[in-house]
């Protein structure tokens, strides 16, 4: 029968050796776990026992998985037997055998090198499992390819095996950005408006801004609340005891919009009341009230309702243009990442026809020089040429990547899922650059000041501080209500004076003044201070917008200037590269200065590419700046 060992961890603490059901000096027959690892004073103890069966071998180690699931399986054992035998839950009985030497063992001092044998145990046992166990799986974001990527097999996803049973794994995908065939998206090339489109339709943010109109909607409701009809009842009713009393009302209380309230109501009592509790008593039909009250002064112009209700309106208003002021800022946003993609497309375009030229003179530069026109050398330096110009390519593919994927946070689908823009989506080249007309930059600062939403919302913000600075003043007068109560008792008269049965009207004032009135007084200078805040900001804003409003003209006006230059630079280079060209084939120039004409004229039309994709940043911002809306 084959045998091995296997090594048991126990803990101990205090000094105490601990076997699994058994421990020394106390607590003998008594059950005991293991204590935790945090415990001070603890020691490593290595029991070895034999394998009894041939069954038990690596596999059933197998079970054991990690350290901590070793600690876990071992956290719980059984008793042991009088014969010295255990098993674990799950394990069949007697599969391990213990063996009584295992305490001597903890006290001969070898306590050191046990413990390197437990962690090479640890590191190196058996890792199958017999069990079950959770798995975790990445998913990786996969890009659903163009036309002739599309039939392309999903990536493989990373498996994981988990060291806690509780640990579950993730349910959700991750999102995924999805490149989808051109006729499926677009059928033309992207322009701004569709992304612009794509924004306002399906953006994440914006469509959470558009919630906040619910939100201000919701609040306006919850603040029509305070004035709904409530209506009251109480039963109360006392069936043993010296006084036996029943008694039932019911009522109804309706808040009146200028602060005042209606009341109606019935009650019945019934019952042998004592003297002092005579009011309680109805004759036999009930008592039928009404009322109304009205504040005289405090809470008479404004109070603690309607100003909620006053500011639950005005926030309705106010969420508009903080809506607008989130649309013109992501459109904005998404202007700059799609003329940034625009101009990645143009650069690797650039790039690719400067490596094209290097590729197209391969055969010719053969030919030259087996027929002894140029030296072997120059085939070495076109190759160079060429392994640069790919390396300056890869990088213009990366930008364009990058491009995109950032341009896809805003080009979205009807969904909202993100789409990366295909490159056959992109222009052929940049639009026309017309700049406003003469009237319209003159007029741009007003039209400016008159469009911003921030001032607009701003402005809400102090119209609604306002209504707080009435409230705090209010709370300055003293509080006095004037109350008008009538009643009038029906049915069959419960006592022998009748006086139950008339008409009964009452009227009341009712007066309340803190004398220092300090809640109220530190309200008026907190709310005041808040004004001024406001006030400070809404200048500040003001100048800002100013601000932008100069400095995108500035942009509009230098870009424009540059694109010219940079026009006239790529003109001349055009022409320089085609001369240069030409005396190569001649022989009268080298490789070497050919290649300065065909960078110089790739460098003028990156330059170019840029100065056109700044011009439209520039009226991206200059439309920002007036919010102007797509």
């Amino acid at each position: 029968m084959a045998r091995s060992s296997i090594c048991w961890l126990a803990f101990c603490s205090r000094g105490h050796v601990w076997w699994p059901g058994r421990k020394c000096r106390r607590n003998r027959r008594r059950k005991r776990k293991l204590p935790g690892i945090g415990f001070t004073r603890c020691r490593f103890i290595m029991a070895l026992g034999p394998l009894s069966e041939a069954g038990c071998t690596s596999e059933r180690l197998g079970n054991v998985e990690s350290g901590s699931s070793r600690l876990r399986d071992m956290a719980t054992i059984e008793r042991i037997p009088p014969n010295g035998r255990w098993q674990r839950e799950g394990q069949q009985q007697g599969c391990y055998e213990a063996e009584d030497q295992v305490a001597k063992v903890g006290r001969l001092g070898i306590v050191p090198l046990l413990t390197m044998l437990v962690s090479a145990h640890f590191l190196f046992g058996c890792q199958s499992s017999s069990r079950t166990t959770p798995e975790y799986i990445e998913h990786v974001p996969k890009q659903v390819a163009a036309q002739q990527h599309s039939d392309a097999t999903a990536p493989a996803m990373l498996e994981t095996v988990a060291y806690d049973e509780e640990l579950q794994p993730p349910t959700e995908a991750a999102p995924m950005l999805q490149t989808v065939p051109l006729e499926e998206i677009q059928p033309q090339p992207l322009s701004m408006l569709d992304v612009q489109r794509a924004v306002q339709a399906s953006y994440p943010l914006l469509s959470s801004a558009y919630l906040s109109r619910d939100v201000a909607a919701g609040q306006n409701i919850s603040a029509w609340g305070d004035f709904d009809l409530k209506l009251k009842g109480s039963t109360i009713s006392r069936p043993e005891g010296f006084y036996q009393t029943y008694r039932q009302a019911v009522s109804m209380e309706q808040p009146l919009f200028s602060g005042g309230y209606l009341y109606g109501g019935y009650r019945l009592g019934d019952g042998n009341f004592p003297v002092w509790y005579g009011e309680r008593k109805t004759n036999g039909g009930g008592e039928f009230a009404a009322g109304v009250g009205i504040p005289l002064l405090k809470d008479r112009a404004i109070d603690q309702r309607r100003a909620m209700l006053f500011k639950s309106q005005l926030e309705q208003q106010r969420v508009e243009p903080e809506i607008r002021a989130q649309l013109i800022e992501f459109s904005q946003i998404a202007a700059v990442y799609y003329w940034d993609w625009v101009a990645a497309g143009q650069a690797r375009e650039a790039e690719r026809g400067l490596l094209s030229l290097a590729l197209e003179r391969v055969q010719n530069i053969q030919k030259r020089i087996e027929l002894g026109d140029l030296k072997s050398i120059t085939r070495i330096n076109n190759e160079q040429l060429i392994a640069s110009r790919e390396t300056k390519l890869i990088e213009a593919e990366r930008k364009l990547q990058s491009a995109a994927i950032k341009l896809s946070l805003f080009f979205r689908d009807e969904a909202g899922e993100p789409l990366l823009p295909h490159d056959s989506l992109l222009p052929h080249d940049f639009p026309p650059q017309d700049l406003p007309s003469e009237e319209d930059l003159a007029d741009a600062t007003d039209a400016a000041i008159a469009a911003s939403p921030l001032l607009a919302d701003l402005q809400w913000q102090i119209r609604q501080l306002r209504i707080d600075l009435q409230q705090a003043e209010n709370s300055v007068l003293p509080k006095l209500d004037a109350q008008l109560y009538a009643s009038k008792d029906i049915g069959d008269p419960t006592s022998s004076t009748g006086d139950k049965t008339p008409f009964e009207l009452e009227v009341g004032l009712f007066g309340e003044v803190p004398l220092q009135r300090r809640a109220a007084f530190g309200k008026i200078t907190s709310t005041q201070a808040k004004l001024q805040q406001v006030s400070l900001k809404r200048q500040y804003t003001a100048e800002k917008t100013v601000a932008a409003v100069q400095d995108s003209i500035s942009a509009l006006l230098n870009s424009k200037e540059r694109i010219k230059r940079a026009e006239q630079t790529v003109a001349l280079a055009d022409e320089a590269m085609k001369l240069a060209r030409i005396q190569f084939n001649a022989g009268d120039i080298d490789l070497v200065e050919l290649n300065i004409y065909e960078q110089a004229t790739t460098n003028a039309r990156l330059i170019e590419i840029s100065a056109k994709a700044d011009f439209f940043k520039a009226v991206a911002d200059y439309r920002a700046a007036l919010s102007i809306t797509p």
